[in-house]
């Protein structure tokens, strides 16, 4: 009998007690990460190729913009174009210009790289603000990263962009009514990097405590450097991959890493 209870009972025992603690372990620690919760409240999240598919958008328009005013839409014209364009936006960032300059001024340097003095760049520039806001598609993934966020924390749109084109884009969003706020640069007369812009964007989500908000976007010129400033963790976005250096919090490739990040079920990279 005792035989019997050392050599096969005791062992069984044994394997039935030890998978008893293993799965009170595993739940004792699913348990910790549920009460865990997210790790922030406070999303501010930029638009263009973060949310939006910019350049895309920005395609179809330019090229339709040119066509429209009988200038050549080739393959040399749109590159020099984005040349002129990002570096205007760039002397934006270091506030070496405004907005109202730049959606002008980038008309009149392309109009004279074409030699074509004869067409008012204001013109040209009222002509592209008008279809560009016509352009509103969204990035893979991004509906059902603000949809799954929505109601579980405060998210605000932080936007370096012209007012009118912005706007208009958004009213054709469909998740415009899920924000619960919405600051464009030229509204509130300051760009991403400055951090005023996202000290606006706390102050009408009312937070308080700059350790529960995160910004997430795709620029490492405008959109870390800015909640660095701001000091408020970041979520550099590189949907391209090809990941470099950065002085971002996190880096995710995609809106569903992302969005497990933000819900606690991803650990800090």
């Amino acid at each position: 009998m005792w035989i019997l209870i050392v050599f096969v009972l005791l062992p069984i025992f044994g394997i039935l007690g030890a998978n008893y603690l293993f799965k009170r372990t595993y739940k004792d620690k699913h348990a910790w990460r549920k009460k865990k919760g997210m790790p922030y409240q406070y999303l501010l999240v930029d638009n263009d190729n973060t949310l939006m598919d910019f350049n895309a958008a920005e395609q179809k328009a330019l090229t339709q913009t040119l066509t429209e005013a009988g200038l050549p839409a080739d393959e040399d014209t749109c590159a020099a174009y984005h040349h002129i364009n990002d570096a205007l936006w760039k002397a934006l960032e270091k506030g070496e210009t405004t907005q109202a300059e730049l959606k002008v001024e980038r008309f009149r340097q392309l109009l004279n790289h074409m030699n074509r003095s004869d067409i008012w760049p204001e013109r040209i520039a009222d002509a592209y603000a008008k279809n560009l806001g016509n352009y509103a598609d969204l990035l893979y993934g991004a509906d059902d990263f603000i949809q799954s966020l929505h109601g579980k924390m405060k998210i605000a749109l932080v936007s370096n962009g012209v007012s009118a084109i912005q706007r208009s884009r958004l009213a054709k969003c469909p998740l415009t009514p899920l924000f619960d706020a919405i600051v464009i640069s030229e509204e509130v007369g300051v760009a991403k990097p400055d951090p005023r812009m996202l000290e606006i964007a706390l102050e009408k989500l009312g937070c308080t405590n700059k350790k529960q908000a995160v910004l997430m976007g795709d620029s490492l010129s405008a959109d870390i450097p800015a909640a660095n400033a701001a000091g408020i963790h970041s979520i550099y976005f590189c949907r391209k991959g090809g990941v470099q250096k950065n002085d971002a919090t996190y880096t995710v490739t995609s809106h569903r890493e992302a969005l497990k990040l933000l819900l606690g079920t991803e650990t800090k990279q």
